[in-house]
């Protein structure tokens, strides 16, 4: 992280919180470091005492134990969408980061699917390999959920892992045999919004094929929660997440009276919820209690769920001689130089390479655009290298602001993919050129580099938000 994503993210969180910004316990330099050096020895403890069950997933943002769910599994990899099912819930939870008062159709990604056809084919448009359904609380809207379950199982051509959330509230077993009739193959419970009762739960256990307690690490309930995780490994749960609580304009007030440190970052969290979710896995291990539990955290939640929605945006509207890089964003390589220079590359592509689609020469004969399969074919020798980004949105309709296609998803319903430009380009020459293929296109064609003594490290990080993940945890400042 930059300076200047340290400044853009304090004015952001500034402007958003414009009101109560000051009253708010923001983390401090001196309190950061404290912070950073408690989150350390916690970490250290967990893999020094136990060093074969604890591990790091997804560009090390998600700890684990054992194992995690294989919806959890999707929604890393990406192949996920999570529909919010209505916008109603029977509960009060204090950290609810939206209002829950209006019933509401169905959404996701910000488009809305009143018919559950239109839903079944986007998932399989789309190739997701995971839907959850949330809300809201559904069992609030359960026959919309019963529907929706229906016309996947019935529409969907390729596998596909589905799960829902619940506070329990609603649960009874002849609705929790229906989901499993219909194919629900995992059922999440937040117990905490329910008071940390597991009645409802336990029905579940043995109808729904995988029952998973989903909470957010609520640091007054820790002495609480601690014998809870044996109780539920005994009674048959087979997964604990445990989520990092993020502050909103609709919640602060509430999480504001509890006297929470607030952290900046891509958004405003709440930092002792990341000590008390570190701490209850360690207790777990200390405790020889083998049930798998995973810490979701904020910076994993944000950059990987992001990046999945990003990423099949991106491969339906990027043309071939365009690459999609690992965040989601369109990564458009081009080479820039003399007529002839630029004409000799080209030449040599067309002798070597059936698909001329991967690569495409500009009018003037001055820049070739191609893909990054095509770079150990290319001579960099006397060329510049341009390097664009750009980044896609789903809309219900054309804004027209944008290049844009539309999808048809049957003959009725068309959503929209939009292209906006992130960056206009940065330009590599020489020993540059080198830097950048050794740390993002790795095609094996230049010799390691020891030092990237060129590219300036801000430079070289403005580059990486768009070629790869943070790795760790969110860094306290």
């Amino acid at each position: 992280m930059t300076k200047n994503d340290i400044v853009t993210h304090i004015r952001r969180a500034r402007k958003e919180y414009s009101d109560s910004y000051d009253a708010m316990k923001w983390l401090t330099p001196e309190t950061a470091s404290i912070a950073s050096c408690k989150r350390e020895q916690l970490i250290d403890t967990i893999f020094d005492n136990h060093t074969k069950d604890p591990g790091w997933l997804f560009s090390e943002t998600k700890l684990f134990t054992h194992a995690i769910s294989p919806g959890c599994t999707l929604c890393g990899q990406g192949d996920w969408s999570c529909l919010f099912i209505n916008g109603i819930c029977n509960a009060k939870c204090f950290y609810c980061p939206s209002d829950q008062k209006k019933k509401s159709q169905p959404v996701t990604s910000t488009l809305e699917f009143s018919n559950p056809n239109d839903y079944a084919d986007y998932v399989e448009a789309f190739n997701i390999k995971g839907v959850s359904f949330s809300g809201g609380e559904p069992f609030m809207t359960f026959d919309r959920v019963l529907l929706f379950l229906k016309t996947l199982r019935a529409k969907v051509s390729h596998p596909l892992y589905i799960w829902m959330y619940t506070n329990g509230l609603l649960v009874t077993e002849d609705k929790l045999k229906e989901l499993k009739d219909n194919g629900l193959d995992e059922i999440r419970f937040d117990i905490s919004a329910n008071k940390y009762r597991l009645d409802a739960m336990k029905k579940a256990i043995g109808i729904i094929p995988c029952v998973t307690v989903e909470i957010p690490a609520i640091p007054e309930d820790i002495e609480k929660t601690k014998p809870l995780i044996k109780e539920l490994h005994e009674a048959g749960v087979n997964y604990l997440n445990l989520h990092q609580i993020r502050c909103t304009t609709f919640n602060k007030t509430r999480l504001m009276k509890r006297g929470y440190t607030f952290v900046n970052g891509a958004g405003v969290t709440v930092m002792e919820t990341e000590m008390a979710a570190l701490e209850l896995i360690q207790y777990a291990l200390d405790n020889n209690i083998y049930l798998p539990i995973n810490y979701c955290s904020f910076t994993y939640r944000h950059q990987f769920q992001k990046a999945g929605a990003q990423r099949r945006n991106a491969l339906k509207i990027k043309a071939e001689h365009e690459d999609v890089t690992p965040i989601g964003q369109i990564r458009a390589l081009s080479i820039c130089g003399a007529q002839k220079q630029i004409g000799s590359i080209h030449k040599h592509l067309l002798a070597k390479v059936e698909n001329t689609s991967l690569w495409l020469l500009s009018k003037t004969g001055d820049q070739l655009f191609f893909n990054a399969d095509m770079w150990p074919l290319i001579d960099f020798s006397n060329v510049r290298l341009q390097v664009a980004y750009s980044g896609t949105s789903l809309k219900s309709s054309v804004s027209f602001r944008h290049l844009f296609r539309e999808i048809a998803l049957n003959r009725r319903k068309k959503i929209v993919i939009e292209r906006h430009s992130k960056s206009p380009g940065f330009f590599f020459e020489g020993e540059q050129i080198r830097q950048f293929d050794e740390e993002f296109i790795k095609s094996n064609t230049f010799s390691p580099v020891s030092a990237y003594n060129n590219l300036s490290s801000e430079f070289f990080d403005e580059i990486k938000n768009f070629e790869s993940f943070s790795s760790g945890l969110a860094r306290y400042f």
